[in-house]
């Protein structure tokens, strides 16, 4: 099987999900917050399941404090070092560490490495890979607007905190 035949096309047959193997050069590629990521699954893939992304974090950036109502997220750092708070405990992580957070658990995280950083973030169900492709989509389209973020954010149960 090729990666072009694995990936193409509808991922279901007749209402079944379809096995898919997804090279990283094929992965649908967005930009939301100015955060460079990949989708590698989506909910569409896995009849709402599961999301996986990979996100390249650049040195000192990373999302503000937050959570999630409908969804668990889970992190892979795959290379860089990161300050990870979840739940107002503060952890430093790096390559090869897994985090759990979830859901209506405020966490936020930030790259403190001096080079780019790679997490592999997903989701429970899988909702953040179009959570994040609406906040491209909102970029693309003229950059931030206030309120269309705060509708993502109502859509998709997402709440920033202080």
């Amino acid at each position: 099987m090729t990666g072009e035949s694995a990936t193409a096309g509808a991922t279901r047959t007749a209402g079944a999900l379809q096995p898919m193997i997804v090279p990283p050069g094929s992965a649908e590629q967005i930009r939301p917050f100015g955060i460079d990521m990949k989708v590698m699954l989506g909910a569409e893939h896995t009849g709402g399941a599961f999301s996986a992304i990979v996100a390249e974090i650049k040195p000192g950036e990373g999302p503000p404090p937050h959570l999630h109502r409908d969804r668990e997220e889970y992190f892979f750092v795959l290379e860089g070092s990161y300050s990870l708070a979840v739940n107002g405990k503060e952890s430093t992580i790096g390559p090869g560490t897994l985090v759990f957070v979830p859901r209506g658990t405020v966490h936020t995280f930030k790259n403190v490495s001096s080079g780019m950083g790679k997490l592999l973030e997903w989701t429970i169900p899988g909702s953040n890979g179009d959570y994040f492709r609406a906040m491209s989509k909102m970029e693309a389209a003229g950059g931030f607007n206030p309120e269309t973020f705060a509708a993502i954010n109502r859509q998709f149960v997402t709440e920033f905190v202080e």
